[in-house]
Order: C-alpha cells, then structure tokens, then sequence
C-alpha cells in the first residue's frame, strides 16, 4: 500500500510533484517522486506504475464511495466504454432556500460569535470573508454533485469561510482554520487520492473508514487533519491522516448550527470547547490554549467594511507590443541554418565522460542504456539553432552529436530530469516561450528565449543552459527560472562529469544516489 502525504498545496492545475513511499513486497523501500497531471498519475518507471496501479481502487469503485478516478501512466487514456460525455456546462443554477429555523439559528450564533470578536479579537473579526453569493452555492452543488445540508448553506451565506492559508485568519479549537467553500473540494481531492492509491474499500466508509468522497471538510490545520461535516445526518467529525474518523472527538457535534451555537457559548462564558479556551494574541487574533488567560484589552473593533456595490471597471488589458515580444527574445530574426563543428579538445573531452557513463550502463543498467539514442545529426542541431535564434555551446553541441538524448523514461540526469532530444529541445523551448509571449512581464523572471533546455521532467520543468554564461539552471512551471540554488552546475560538461563519477563510485549529488531498479537508472533520495 503506497503513503502519500496529503497535498497541502495544488499549485498549477497542470502538475504536482508529491513524494511517495513504498512500502510493499512489490516496491523497494525507496522514495521516489510520483507526478500528479489532472486525474493521472506517475512515479517514474513502468513496473512502479503497474504495481500501484494493481493495488489501488478501480475507477468504478472510486466512483462507489463518491471520489473521482485516478488513472496510473503516461499514455493518454481512452474514454471508458459506457462513460458518459460531459453535458454543455448550463448558463444559470437554481438557487434554493435553506430551512428558515436552521437558518436563523445559524445567523443568531454568528451575531454572538461577531458581537464577541468585535469586543475582544477584531482583527480576526475583519479576516471573516463576506457570504457566498446564492448563485456561487448553487453552481458548486451542481458540479460538486453535493447538497450542503442547509444549517452549513446558511452559514456560507453569512461567511464564505476565512482569510489566510485555507481560512487560517478565523481559528476554530483545535487549530481548525474555516474554510471557504472551494476549499470542500481541495480538501477532498487529495484526500480522495490517498484512498484511492490506499486500494482498500474498507476505509472508504463514512461512518467508520478513514475517509468518503460524500464528506464536506469546512475546517482544516494544513497538515491533515481536518473538521468535516457529513451530509445525510448533518452530524460534524474529525478525521486525520491515516486514522479511523471520529464523531466523538473535541469537536464532535451533531449539526454544524451545533457546533456554532457552542462556540458562541464558549466564547461568552469563557468555557471550554473541544478541550480548550479562547484567547486573544498581542495582534488582536483569536487563538485557543489548552487554559484560560486573561483578555487584553485594546483589541475592540468593526468588521471588514462592506464592499463597494458597484465595483470598479478593469481596464482592459492591452496586447503587448512587438518591441515587449522581442525583449523577451522568443522572436529571434530568421535565419538560415549553419552548420559548426565543436572544438576538438571540447568534443574529446565530452565522448570520453560519455563512454564512462556507457560503460557503466551496460554493466549495471542495460535497459537505461538501450534508451540512449542515435547521435544527432549536425542540420538538425543547425535548424533548432535558427528556429531558437541560439548557438548551443560546444559541450552540449558534441554531447548531442555522440547521444541525441534518451527516450522516455530513459537515462537523466539527477535527480528526475529525462535528456532530451533536439527535437525536444526546441518543443519545450517554443512551449515556455508561448506562454511568455502572451505575457511578456513573465521575462526574464519565469523564462526567457535565450535559455536552451536539455532536460524535462514529468512536471513540465526543465533544465536548461544558458549560452550567455554556460551555466546550467533549471526552470518549473509554477514559479519560473532558478539559478542560484539545486540544479546549478558552471557548464553542461561538468553536470556530466559529476554524474559519470556518480555512476563509477556510487556517490549521491546533492543527497541523490545513483541505483537502479529492475534493470534501469534510478536516482533516490538519500538523507
């Protein structure tokens, strides 16, 4: 069964990079990295695919206990037979009306609570959030597939949650921060997954399993644990990686408007809640420690101030200029291709590290040798030059000409970097460099056209050279270029020296240890 730690952060939609452990027959002891794109997933190598593929839920039992499905590999997958195609998104959604009696238990809880706040901890009383609008709630139930039982409807029409770090402004007992409602769905996806992967339906039980897909999480600490509600009996739990749920906790309580109405209790009469007491830091915040403690004073306040009704019109924002394009040097001038010649001493030096990374290969990893490709040919290196508008330096030139890249899965670089072929280069350098286009403010911080990528890795990240300095770098996705830290070597040719004498004595580079895994290079993380 594979561990994953609970994502604490999506990032980009377009990938997430989680480490796994394995901990079955099946798989080595090992970390590994395993990619997150959409509702697909991959930790490195084939065989590790297809043992967690094996040991996971089926998509038709993860659709049985409310999560989505998660698919293992890299291919593309076919649309199952029988799936049914996504109806047109529609242009309005019903908008219902809760309970008035749980609605107005609700909304008299919140006067005491925010009469309270706004007494003795207004800070935290300006980082509440103002409602979800009617049609907001409505359009999550229609995708979500969920209807919130009315006392938490209501309770998201008076606050969508909480400012802060998945609604760290507004703590609840137990380090809970309030989540707004998008949060519902963040929360249970990574929960979803861990269940997924976890491959046991016995866990998948809402009242005494480890997580169910139906389960409405409104709090959370980020470090998994989260309060949640549970929609057919209303009832509110407590559930924590790994562990089985509880209804009977601190925060046990038989409705949301419940717990609400107890915590406007605790906080007026200075009692406990969940085993703690309210209190109040030198900023203003409401916090809770496990005994009371004097109030300090000073910290009386209003709410947020309402928002102006009318909102200010944007501007619209203006294409960029063929000048802001050109700075961003993903518009080279067109040339014709030319064909050069590597220095002599440059080329030598390259083959003969080449030949000790071969060498080793075929004694110690004969399948990661086999994916070395065929040299390059000296036109096709010339006609990415010219589409890049760059010049490749003479060690990334001569490594080309002696190996043009790997295949997929093949030899990389520590620790996960795939080497690419020129006509890879040139689709990931056009790729990042799109992007940049349309924004061109995006330079030199996120990429910039001048950089030569020789590298990728499953998250859409690369390494690249810089043929300004002939250092190497390393770029990601979701927050651009790095160049002063991990992936950082003075020139192509000294990353590869410092992986052949990796290979040769088994030495890790910067805490990665070269292995190998049925027959194929592995790089694991050493502490």
């Amino acid at each position: 069964m594979i561990g994953l730690p609970r994502p604490l952060a999506l990032g980009l939609a377009a990938a997430l990079l989680l480490g796994c452990l394995a901990s079955d027959a099946h798989l080595d002891d090992e970390s590994y990295f395993c990619g997150f794109v959409d509702d697909t997933m991959s930790c490195g190598s084939p065989e590790r695919d297809a043992a967690i593929a094996a040991a996971m839920l089926t998509p038709e039992e993860a659709r049985s206990v409310g999560c989505p499905p998660l698919y293992v590999g890299q291919r593309q997958r076919e649309r199952e037979a029988g799936e049914v195609l996504p109806e047109p998104e529609p242009t309005s959604f019903a908008v219902r009306t809760p309970d008035p009696a749980l609605a107005a238990r609700v909304s008299a809880a919140w006067d005491r609570i925010e009469r309270w706040l706004g007494a003795h901890a207004s800070a935290t009383l300006r980082k509440l959030r103002f409602g979800a609008e009617p049609e907001r709630l409505a359009q999550w139930e229609h995708y979500a597939g969920h209807r919130l039982p009315d006392d938490l409807y209501a309770s998201y029409l008076r606050h969508d949650g909480a400012d802060g770090n998945l609604g760290d402004g507004f703590r609840l007992p137990g380090g809970y921060g309030l989540l707004e409602v998008n949060d519902i769905d963040y929360i249970n996806t990574g929960n979803c997954q861990s269940l997924v992967i976890a491959g046991d339906l016995a866990d998948a039980d809402p009242e005494h399993g480890i997580w169910h897909g139906s389960l409405l999480p409104t709090g959370s600490d980020a470090s998994g644990r989260e309060l949640f509600v549970e929609p057919r009996t209303g009832r509110v739990g407590e559930a924590a990686f790994g562990e089985r749920l509880r209804y009977d906790g601190p925060m046990g309580f038989p409705s949301h408007a419940a717990m609400l109405e107890a915590l406007a209790a605790a906080l007026e009469g200075g009692a406990a809640i969940g085993g703690s007491y309210a209190t109040v830091s030198g900023s203003c915040e409401l916090r809770w420690a496990a005994e009371p403690a004097p109030l300090p004073g000073g910290c009386a306040g209003g709410p947020r101030p309402t928002p102006t009704p009318t909102p200010t019109p944007t501007p619209t924002p203006q294409p960029p200029t063929n000048a802001e394009k050109r700075a961003t040097g993903c518009l080279p001038a067109r040339r014709a291709p030319v064909l050069r010649t590597p220095r002599a001493a440059v080329t030598a030096e390259v083959n003969a590290t080449w030949r000790r990374i071969e060498r080793w290969l075929a004694r110690h990893a004969p399948g990661t040798y086999k994916s070395l490709r065929p040299p390059a040919t000296p036109l096709a290196i010339a006609r990415a030059e010219a589409a890049m508008g760059a010049r490749f330096p003479d060690d990334l030139r001569a490594s080309l000409l002696r190996h043009d890249g790997a295949s997929d899965w093949g030899f990389s670089f520590p620790p996960i970097y795939n080497a690419m072929s020129v006509r890879g280069m040139q689709r990931d350098w056009q790729g990042n460099c799109d992007i940049t286009l349309e924004d061109p403010e995006l330079s030199p911080y996120w990429w910039h056209g001048r950089l030569i990528p020789f590298g990728y890795d499953i998250t859409g990240g690369n390494l690249f050279v810089d043929p300004d300095t002939g250092r190497t770098g390393s770029f990601h996705s979701e927050d651009g270029l790095h160049t002063d830290e991990g992936d950082i070597w003075p020139s192509y040719l000294a990353l590869l020296k410092v992986t052949a004498r990796a290979l040769e004595r088994g030495e890790p580079v910067r805490g990665w240890q070269p292995g190998v895994e049925k027959g194929r290079l592995d790089w694991r993380y050493k502490d």
